[in-house]
């Protein structure tokens, strides 16, 4: 008998250490494909939350099961991720003088059909601007009676995945075009309670191939042209990019934006289930002058994205401030 049970522990401990090789080995090779700035080993860079998550478990596997080779991948592996995750700027400072916005930014999820979930939102989260993407003539039938109070508007609906509209208490001007590539990216001048702002709102294609991959980074980098030089800039969407990927990080120093994530932890937006897979990938960045009082995401309304919602303070003067952090 006692035999029998000896030969089950070894069985599991042999099954346990394979199974742990073979993660760190997973790891080792994600991470050190998410160097390589191709398509499709580019992808790997999204999930780097995820690698060290794997990584350090497994690690801790590797010591107790005394895998010592593996011991040291898995470590190396886990140290790369950190080295990527760690950068992320500390949270700016919020001007003394300033006047308050808070500011709504959904992908609605053209197939989806939660309007009631969507008006409910911006009924008891009262924003001041809201920046939605993949909004067909369907969905803003459906808000209409939820924006009436929103009188500057501009709407450009789709039938695909890549309508997008954008929603001001105050007067907007401006239109979508396009930025970089054949979608369309609302660029905005807004006025709120006398402060003016320009706004970019844009959802660039998913890097599903070579190609939509290169579409995505010119359209970022053509937005981070057309903001660099403006003062006061808002720039939101669906960026399908995380805060680690080269477009993103390309975005921030072309535009020499802050990230209104910065400070606040990981805020993952998609998908919405399973949580266990988020990303994120639905970013308001801004002037470095701009201060950020919170930033939150928000329920789920029936979308595959969750709701951002980002509390600013505009400063009464607008005053140049470099970034805190190199991107």
């Amino acid at each position: 008998m006692a035999s029998n049970r000896d030969g089950a522990t070894l069985l599991m401990v042999r099954f346990a250490r394979a199974v742990t090789a073979l993660v760190i080995v997973g790891a080792f090779v994600a991470a050190l494909a998410a160097q390589i700035p191709v398509w499709p080993l580019e992808l790997f860079d999204h999930f780097r939350v995820h690698y060290l998550a794997i990584g350090l478990l497994a690690t801790a596997a590797a010591f107790a099961l005394q895998l010592r080779g593996y011991f040291d991948a898995g470590a190396l592996a886990t140290l790369m991720n950190v080295c990527v995750l760690l950068p992320d700027a500390p949270r700016a400072s919020v001007p003394a003088e300033g006047t308050p916005l808070r500011v709504l930014l959904l992908n609605v999820h053209t197939s989806s059909s939660d309007f009631g979930a969507v008006r409910r939102l911006i009924d008891d989260t009262h924003p001041d601007l809201i920046g939605l993407v993949e909004v067909d003539q369907r969905w803003l039938d459906a808000l209409a009676p939820s924006l009436t109070a929103y009188m500057g508007r501009i709407e450009h609906p789709r039938d695909d995945n890549f309508g997008v509209a954008l929603y001001a208490r105050g007067t907007v001007t401006g239109d979508a075009e396009k930025v970089g590539s054949n979608v369309p990216t609302i660029v905005a001048k807004v006025s709120v309670e006398q402060t003016s702002l320009t706004v970019v709102v844009t959802h660039p294609v998913p890097p599903m191939n070579s190609h939509s991959s290169s579409v995505l980074e010119a359209q970022l980098d053509a937005v981070a042209r057309r903001t660099r030089n403006e003062s006061n800039v808002l720039v939101m969407g669906d960026f399908n990019s995380t805060p680690w990927s080269r477009p993103f990080r390309r975005l921030l120093a072309g535009s020499n934006l802050c990230d209104s994530r910065d400070g606040f932890g990981l805020q993952a937006s998609f998908p919405a289930s399973p949580w266990l897979l988020r990303i994120p990938i639905d970013h308001l960045l801004h002037s470095c002058s701009i201060g950020v009082t919170a930033r939150r995401i928000e329920r789920d309304v029936g979308s595959d994205h969750l709701p951002v919602l980002v509390d600013l303070v505009i400063p009464t003067r607008t005053s140049a401030r470099p970034r805190t952090t190199a991107p």
